[in-house]
């Protein structure tokens, strides 16, 4: 992993010396809603006729298709409830794990505004799952494999609780597709649930694949306050690089530094398709593959399709054949689309 740091890093370590921490506290734990609130189903009600929620449909249709035929299955790394909320009208039973324990509260209170009786969440982390070996028929994780400090750990884990011929269905983010360039550079800002205001930049770097996220805590004075509407009207104005927009970066944090509280940071390791299948046979599965994910294919058809012309069961119709279609449909590894992979 290359250790270069940016200016902003630079910024940091001198200024402040990061103390580490992990994706869980850091991120997870200080944010309100994942998906901004957009999440069809759990969040808002299911427009077909909408392109995101065709592929977030579609995908959900190529999960059941998946895992069906399995009476448990375990989410692992669950968020807001994607997609264990999704799949649990499809399936027997779900079981949702994160390490984030605001993100189980968040998860367990949409499971009952949606009444779903045959979802349980547990605060655990992936890599020391407390279930028995062989508890579940299947699992799916979802961006949730590299959130964590031992990937590989949290893949035998996965091994261990599923039963003999469980499948597992792995979402990842591909850094060596996803990147135009060789890094990216993010800052957002957030209010924390202890009444801080955090500054956070993400770093992520394409070849080879890792992300290092900071976190930057400020007193909430009226003067920060009104320091951090002006940055957020200028991220929603002209983006959220601080490279290209410099006072939102050095610049901001150097003005305000006498109201910051702290610094912590985390790295993460992020996985090309090979990386992640030779991870997952390493951690025991056998038959694992990479195959085109549902929702890549329903983009690509909806932008061929007049869904005003359409009615609804009709998307939905097809919605389920996409998930059908691209149950085995492999997929070239340098595109970055799901694995699938089974226990032995």
């Amino acid at each position: 992993m290359s250790k270069k740091h940016t200016a902003i890093e630079n910024w940091l370590w001198e200024t402040l010396r990061p103390e580490t921490s992990d994706s869980a506290r850091q991120t997870y734990d200080n944010m309100a809603q994942q998906g901004n609130g957009q999440l069809p189903v759990i969040d808002q009600p299911l427009d077909l006729s909408c392109q995101a929620h065709f592929r977030d449909e579609s995908q959900i249709q190529q999960i059941v298709a998946q895992l069906k035929d399995c009476r448990e299955i375990l989410d692992i790394g669950c968020g807001d409830g994607w997609p264990s909320l999704r799949l649990a009208p499809h399936v027997r039973s779900v079981t949702g794990i994160d390490a984030s324990a605001r993100r189980i509260d968040v998860t367990r209170a949409n499971a009952e505004r949606m009444k779903l009786t045959n979802v349980k969440f547990q605060q655990m982390t992936a890599t020391e799952l407390d279930f028995a070996d062989g508890s579940f028929g299947a699992a799916v994780a979802a961006s949730s494999f590299e959130q964590t400090e031992d990937p590989l750990r949290a893949m035998e884990q996965a091994y261990r609780v599923l039963r003999s011929g469980g499948r597992l269905f792995v979402l990842y983010e591909s850094l060596d597709v996803r990147l135009a360039r060789s890094t990216a550079e993010e800052v957002f800002l957030a209010e924390h649930p202890d009444g801080t205001l955090g500054w956070h930049y993400c770093l992520k770097h394409k070849s080879p694949a890792w992300e290092r996220d900071y976190l930057v805590r400020f007193n909430t004075t009226p003067e920060i306050a009104a320091a951090f509407a002006t940055a957020r009207e200028t991220i929603g104005r002209v983006g959220d690089n601080p490279f290209e927009i410099p006072e939102i970066g050095v610049q901001f944090l150097e003005a305000n530094k006498n109201s910051i509280q702290g610094c912590s940071y985390y790295e993460l390791e992020h996985f090309s398709a090979e990386a992640m299948i030779q991870s997952l046979e390493d951690a025991g599965f056998t038959d694992v593959r990479s195959v085109y994910s549902a929702g890549h294919i329903a983009d690509k058809l909806f932008q061929e399709l007049e869904p005003a012309l359409l009615k609804d069961n009709q998307l939905a119709i097809l919605a389920a054949a996409i998930g059908r279609l691209t149950l085995d449909l492999p997929a070239p590894l340098q595109h970055g689309q799901p694995v699938i992979a089974t226990k032995p």
